[in-house]
């Protein structure tokens, strides 16, 4: 028994080989596809499926297709019959080639790097933050150092690469067929006629009398000869010829924004957290060169959102005139 396995990045890629793998007259029962590990799968059941999946891979290689699951790769694993060796492997091979695998040694290195051990890894639990993910990536985590608070920055960058795809072709091949065709042609024949023609005049020394003698003619005629002559008389040529196009792929990226709130105490002047307020409105770019009436309902929104249970009415003068004081003294 001959078992091959390969990983994906993503379901459809693996789902693609597996339903060529079938196409190309596989046993279905011998096809498995094996989805990622879920971030919150029991490390016994996860580690029992994965040796369910791959019970015929030796350990280490169980430890690495563990890890390569638990990262979010889909995994198709095929058997093959040694009878069946070594067409039908081939050809699995290289369908599962055909779609791009994951490079299983070349990420090890790098899980290496990072700490990996080689071994299987409890996953962390719920509470406790998780490495980020390609579907992951815009995830809010925090970690504590001593005397701080940090919540990162994470932005998406798109990365476009290019495959080939087969798009069909052409094929061009000969055959010898056969025609009738007819060509005219003038022939010669001869004929030799007897003629005898009635005569009265004396014998002359011409005419050689009274001595035998004999004359005779031939007759000949002309026959068709047929003759072939093999003439190239057309060229049919394959050659490619290569266009290029620009195409623009359109995707969305994410960023993680942290806004800035002023948290104003509650033992602290009105005075104070009024124009505390009133000066955030003026470095807000919204409000820019904008008057006090232009932004007072968005103001009354922001204030009700920042300050809950405070009364808009009842500040509402002292932020204007913070507001108006701070423009006044932007515009000298």
């Amino acid at each position: 028994m001959r078992n091959l396995v390969a990983f994906y990045q993503t379901k459809s890629q693996a789902e693609a080989v597996r339903d060529e793998l079938i196409n190309a007259d596989f046993s279905r029962g011998d096809i498995k596809l094996q989805s990622p590990s879920s971030s919150g799968q029991e490390e016994k059941g996860f580690w029992e499926s994965i040796k369910e999946a791959f019970g015929y891979a030796e350990e280490e290689d169980r430890h690495l297709y563990a890890e390569a699951s638990r990262r979010g790769a889909y995994s198709v694993s095929l058997q093959i019959d040694n009878d069946d060796q070594p067409t039908l492997q081939t050809r699995a091979e290289e369908i599962m080639r055909r779609h791009n695998p994951v490079n299983l040694e070349e990420q090890a290195a790098k899980w290496r790097s990072e700490g990996w051990s080689g071994r299987y890894a409890q996953q962390p639990s719920t509470a406790a933050t998780t490495q980020a993910t390609a579907s992951q990536a815009t995830r809010r985590e925090t970690r504590r150092t001593e005397g701080e608070e940090v919540i990162p920055v994470v932005q998406e960058e798109l990365q476009v690469g290019k495959r080939q795809v087969q798009q069909g072709g052409v094929r061009i091949h000969s055959r010898v067929t056969e025609r009738p065709v007819e060509e005219k042609v003038n022939l010669r024949e001869e004929h030799v006629n007897v003629e005898r023609r009635p005569v009265n005049r004396p014998v002359t020394n011409a005419d050689v009398a009274f001595k035998e003698r004999a004359i005779e003619a031939t007759e000949t005629s002309e026959q068709a000869v047929i003759n072939k002559q093999a003439r190239v008389v057309e060229e049919v040529a394959l050659n490619k010829q290569v266009q290029e196009r620009t195409e623009t792929v359109r995707d969305t990226v994410r960023r993680t924004d942290v806004d800035v709130e002023q948290i104003p105490g509650r033992t602290g002047k009105q005075e104070e957290w009024t124009e505390q307020f009133a000066s955030t409105l003026c470095e807000d770019q919204r409000y820019r060169g904008r008057d006090w009436n232009a932004i007072e309902p968005d103001a009354r929104t922001n204030f009700e959102q920042r300050y809950p249970g405070r009364k808009w009415d009842e500040f509402k003068d002292q932020i204007r005139r913070g507001y108006d004081k701070i423009r006044g003294k932007s515009r000298a």
